[in-house]
């Protein structure tokens, strides 16, 4: 790449440019590839004004759920759209290093707008099988988390990898996208429903929950409440129903593979056992499980290590709280603050997305078990309408507040972790300095 620019570019002719012109064009390239993979909705107006800014032009920038358009000075606009929200953090990183260089005057604009055309080919990918074998790996060690016995831990393992690779198999055909999370979750349900019609298994709810646990949509969730917290309501709420929706449908598919190997009506209960593992053990099956969800989110290997430490340190945090008479509610919040307290400075530096690198390091707490048992409750008052006794339907409100309460908890976490940590390394810098 050219660095011989060492200055910010200016348009030519100030006030006259062409929806052809290369500074519109880099700024529309720039807008699809932010939204594409999933930027929140301030972070990606703030990038596109500063881009604006860097090249002399104050641009409008209005941005509703998988669409963005930019306004300039002399009544031109560009639009942007994005088929679908995805998370790919090589991507997101090497789009924003790319914004930086031709901010800083260090990349000319037609080479830049080559380099974004071809990003999302040229940017690394983790083959297929490493994936699937870290994803499956993750899985094992939730379950793990979970309590899990030795045959559960080993058939959620090797189904959650079957369905990565269903998964990356079915997404070359562009399906419809909740397609994706319910074949995943059958898979997971089918072969966890055989483990236990054989009797191999004495955690049968963990069996066919944990596969579907790994699709909990985290980003979606984070990026939802990050835009609702900032008075985003036009994105916050589709992105929360897109995360809603997914849940519906692994849990859907929980069901139909249950069904159709146990007879089953409703998602099982999940147990945990009575004793807990030991902190150490708990700390490394976090990073396990945080390093599988950093590699799914495509975290190239230089930067895995962040998912690793922050689910290691959130997690840790969380069960020192747990073991001292806290609330659950109360100790996934401090764990959450560490991690987007540390997420921040990573994702400054490193120009990665936050609610990515977040939510690897705090997958373990995510409470899909929780989410899991509404959706159960909820499938059961529904067969027995009126008849539904008022134990159900209390325990089915229970689990459903109380994961409200954790998902909340982990939200304000992250964010307010994220503010502090934002304001803590600003200042020491200008003390630095």
């Amino acid at each position: 790449m050219s660095d011989l620019n060492l200055s910010p570019p200016m348009p030519s002719e100030p006030g006259k440019l062409g929806i052809e012109s290369d500074e519109l064009r880099f700024i529309q390239r720039a807008a699809r590839l932010l939204l594409h993979y999933n930027m929140r909705t301030e972070s990606l107006r703030q990038r596109l004004q500063e881009i604006g800014a860097a090249l002399w032009l104050p641009l409008q920038v209005h941005v509703g759920y998988r669409t963005v358009t930019v306004y300039t000075p002399d009544g031109e606009n560009v639009h942007a759209q994005a088929p679908e929200f995805r998370i790919n953090i090589a991507v997101s990183a090497e789009v924003n290093r790319i914004i930086d260089k031709v901010c800083a005057g260090k990349l000319q604009l037609p080479e830049a707008i080559k380099v974004l055309d071809e990003v999302e080919k040229t940017a690394g990918r983790h083959d297929r099988w490493t994936l699937s074998l870290m994803f499956g790996l993750a899985a094992g060690a939730l379950a793990w988390l979970l309590s899990a016995d030795w045959a559960g831990m080993a058939v959620i393992a090797i189904s959650s990898a079957l369905g990565m690779l269903a998964r990356q198999e079915m997404h070359k055909y562009h399906p419809v996208l909740f397609a994706l999370p319910f074949v995943a979750a059958l898979i997971g349900s089918l072969m966890g429903g055989a483990v236990i019609q054989l009797g191999w298994t004495h955690t049968p709810g963990i069996c066919l929950i944990v596969p579907a646990l790994m699709l909990v949509p985290g980003p979606h969730l984070i990026n939802g409440l990050y835009d609702m917290i900032e008075n985003n309501m036009q994105t916050g709420i589709p992105r929360l129903g897109l995360a809603a929706g997914i849940l519906v449908a692994a849990a859907m598919g929980i069901f139909l593979g249950g069904w159709i190997t146990l007879g089953m009506t409703t998602v099982p209960p999940s147990t945990v056992a009575d004793q807990p593992i030991p902190l150490w053990l708990d700390i490394v099956l976090a990073g396990v499980a945080s390093c599988g969800f950093g590699a799914f989110y495509n975290a190239p290997w230089r930067v895995l290590w962040t998912s690793i430490v922050c689910g290691m340190v959130g997690h840790g945090i969380r069960y020192i709280c747990l073991a001292n008479g806290m609330q659950l509610e109360i100790a996934t919040l401090f764990a959450c603050l560490a991690i987007g307290f540390m997420a921040i400075r990573w994702v400054s530096s490193m120009r990665i997305p936050f609610a990515a690198v977040a939510f690897a390091g705090a997958v373990p707490m995510m409470p899909g078990v929780l989410m899991f048992r509404s959706i159960g409750g909820a499938m059961e008052i529904a067969f027995a309408g009126g008849s539904a006794p008022l134990s159900l339907v209390a325990g089915t409100l229970g689990s459903m507040f109380k994961a409200a309460f954790v998902v909340g908890g982990m939200g304000m976490g992250l964010l307010a972790g994220a503010w502090l940590g934002e304001h803590f390394f600003r200042l020491a810098l200008r003390l630095r300095k």
